[in-house]
């Protein structure tokens, strides 16, 4: 009677035994999966994430422009001299001002829209190998904008070439995008760069310029003025 007792306790310790040894290296396969997979996962996801935050902030700019058809005018002035030689190019502050604001407004709403929406992920695209890419069981992917997105006006003289000049003006909107996964968040900083008007100054280059960039004013003077000094 004592033998056979004896038996089963040794069966139920070796069976306890090889649960533990069984638990362990489950435990030990899925920690070397994790860490594995997981940064792949999270580079996965913040490319995801930029290019749906791209999209919103395209979208958000889109929608302001389209309420007007803006013209290199609406943005600046160019200022002659009695010769017919442009001399400068002066910006027009309070449509600037306007449109920015508009910008901002539109960028914030959208992305208040936007905020807890999820994204799908397949786990085979996170392993990083190509023949596993859009299979897999799908990992949700959650998305919330952090932080308060900008939005800058800027405008720039470049050389177009003998006795040209390009005058761009262009909206650069900034945001940041937090994306949760299991266990892991990643964050994506995202720009958005959208041309708004552009034109070419035939002619000798203006001796300065006025620039804008967010809501500040500052007088810069171009390479060609430094020369003459």
């Amino acid at each position: 009677m004592r033998k056979q007792v004896y038996a089963q306790r040794r069966a139920c310790v070796r069976s306890l035994v090889l649960f533990l040894l069984a638990a362990a290296l489950l435990l030990f396969l899925l920690l070397r999966t994790d860490r594995a997979v997981r940064p792949n996962l999270e580079a996965v996801c913040a490319s995801e994430t930029k290019r749906y935050a791209t999209q919103v902030l395209a979208d958000s700019v889109g929608e302001v422009l389209s309420r007007h058809l803006y013209q290199y005018s609406d943005f600046a002035t160019l200022l002659y001299d009695d010769s017919g030689n442009v001399t400068a190019v002066e910006t027009m502050t309070e449509q600037v001002n306007r449109l920015q604001s508009a910008m901002l407004q539109s960028v914030q709403e959208h992305l208040t829209r936007c905020r807890d929406a999820e994204l799908t992920v397949s786990l085979g695209t996170a392993t990083g190998v190509w023949l596993f890419a859009g299979k897999g069981p799908e990992i949700s992917v959650r998305l919330m904008p952090i932080g308060t997105a900008s939005v800058k006006l800027v405008s720039e003289l470049a050389s177009a070439g003998i006795n040209q000049t390009c005058h761009t003006i262009r909206a650069e909107v900034t945001a940041e995008m937090q994306a949760a996964i299991p266990f892991s968040r990643t964050t994506a900083e995202v720009t958005y760069t959208c041309l708004l008007s552009e034109t070419v100054i035939v002619g000798t280059v203006p001796e300065s310029y006025l620039e804008f960039d967010g809501t500040e004013q500052a007088e810069r003077e171009t390479e060609k003025t430094q020369e003459k000094r």
